[in-house]
């Protein structure tokens, strides 16, 4: 309901409260902030999720700009029942209706998922049938150990990354889709911008190649330097079959076709603990989204290691 409807009702009751008798005076003066208290404001809300708490109802989003409302910014929403968020979790692209009323504001109509499985919902189609790898794994799941070789020719391997944030992306240097291989490396060159005091130190950012018969440490090398990789980056290639296997790791599928690879867009966020932490399907997200979801877990991982401390003190 807009402004001015709610207006009319606010002048209605007023108008209503002088020509009643005196003996329901009382109940007609109340009628105004009832009615006031009705109106409420509906706002479309598109973002990523950063983070669920089921227990107080919530999900951590960071939403584009909301049209005549607020700046784009990173903020919790409260949900009615809690079986609403049963299906949305940290990575998935959300969109939903954002209802504000005088005193509380809840999230109704969440849809969440990959940006295909909520566009497609959007129009009430089905998505588009892929197939999954079956050894995908679920967020939680510890994230298998894995040996490559970097853009300096150097063994990697993900351990050698313990007790930090790692984020892993899969591009290949002569994808030709501007809005697909290059802006996952421009994501990652703003995570390395954003978050310049810890790269290295606590957050490390890991590119897998899907290309690796072309993509060699030389190819890579040159590739790095065009995004100004500076430290805690690293473009990775290696055996095409370890790379088909951490692909499905997380749930990414490719196939060879004209010449080039056609891929699915995953970035996963493995946690300090080693776990998957989050997995955004897709490469319509904003960067600074991408940045907010980094920043929520070096968050919770940093108030969880001072929890840890005080418990051991």
């Amino acid at each position: 309901m807009s402004r001015r409807p709610c207006a009319i009702l606010f002048a209605f009751g007023v108008i209503a409260i002088n020509s009643t008798m005196p003996r329901i005076a009382f109940l007609l003066l109340i009628l105004p902030a009832l009615l006031l208290s009705a109106c409420a404001h509906r706002y479309r809300v598109q973002g990523l999720v950063l983070d669920v708490n089921h227990s107080d109802h919530t999900m951590i989003v960071s939403h584009r700009a909301i049209p005549g409302y607020m700046d784009a910014m990173a903020m919790p929403f409260r949900v009615r029942t809690v079986s609403e968020l049963n299906s949305v979790k940290p990575g998935d692209q959300v969109e939903f209706q954002l209802v504000v009323k005088r005193r509380t504001s809840l999230a109704e109509r969440v849809r969440a998922g990959t940006s295909a499985e909520v566009a497609n919902a959007a129009r009430g189609e089905a998505p588009l049938p892929l197939p999954t790898p079956v050894d995908k794994l679920a967020l939680g799941t510890p994230v298998p150990d894995f040996q490559l070789i970097n853009q300096s020719a150097r063994v990697i391997r993900l351990s050698d990354f313990g007790g930090r944030i790692v984020a892993v992306n899969f591009i290949y240097t002569r994808c030709p889709l501007p809005e697909v291989c290059p802006r996952l490396s421009a994501n990652f060159a703003h995570l390395q911008r954003r978050f310049r005091q810890q790269m290295g130190k606590d957050l490390i950012l890991l590119s897998i190649t899907l290309d690796s018969t072309h993509d060699t440490s030389a190819v890579l090398a040159a590739y790095a330097k065009r995004w100004g990789v500076g430290e805690g980056w690293q473009f990775l290639t290696g055996d095409s079959a370890d790379i088909q296997r951490i692909a499905n790791h997380f749930g990414l599928v490719y196939w060879p076709e004209d010449g080039l690879l056609t891929h699915t867009s995953q970035t996963g966020i493995i946690g300090r603990d080693g776990r998957l932490a989050a997995l955004i399907e897709g490469s319509s997200y904003e960067e600074d989204q991408l940045g907010d979801l980094i920043a929520r877990q070096l968050e919770v991982s940093h108030d969880s290691n001072r929890h840890a401390l005080g418990v051991a003190r």
